[in-house]
């Protein structure tokens, strides 16, 4: 009972983070940018290298695009 207590706060702290950062107002391409960033930070590399190259698989995803 005590892993499944520690799984669900994670899992609440992850909620609460998305919902921190969707505050700010961010664009598609500033959500792109911050997984792409967070992919970096994966200890896992395969995970990292799958994650970040299907966000470049769309030229967009790969710079940071102000959008009006």
């Amino acid at each position: 009972m005590d892993d499944m207590k520690k799984t669900a706060d994670s899992l609440l702290k992850c909620r609460q983070i998305k919902a921190e950062i969707l505050r700010f107002g961010v664009k598609q391409l500033e959500i792109e940018q911050l997984i792409k960033l967070l992919a970096l930070e994966l200890e896992d590399r395969d995970k990292m290298i799958a994650v970040t190259s299907a966000l470049e698989k769309d030229i967009s995803a790969s710079i940071l695009i102000p959008e009006d």
